[in-house]
């Protein structure tokens, strides 16, 4: 997840994190991920465009490629708030 932070930060070392979204431990995993932007739960608080969403939809289904889709699942909360708190899709 490291890699998100750097990319969304541009390496800048002063960038902030602010943790808006928070975990919600009763949402399931999803049995169907088709779509892979279902691995990030409810995204509608990134209001995301169509391009975004298809821009982070090919970088989700890399990364289920070399993850597995339970890495992407199990850090949903953290790349959300990474996306607001940068504006760049990672």
């Amino acid at each position: 997840m490291t890699d998100i932070l750097f990319k969304a930060s541009s390496n800048n070392d002063c960038g902030m994190v602010r943790f808006i979204c928070k975990d919600n431990v009763n949402e399931p995993f999803p049995c169907d991920y088709s779509d892979p932007l279902a691995l990030l739960g409810d995204i509608r608080i990134l209001d995301l465009d169509e391009s975004q969403k298809n821009e982070l939809r090919q970088i989700l289904s890399s990364e289920v490629k070399e993850q597995g889709p339970e890495e992407i699942w199990r850090n949903r909360t953290f790349r959300k708030n990474i996306i607001l708190s940068f504006g760049k899709i990672v």
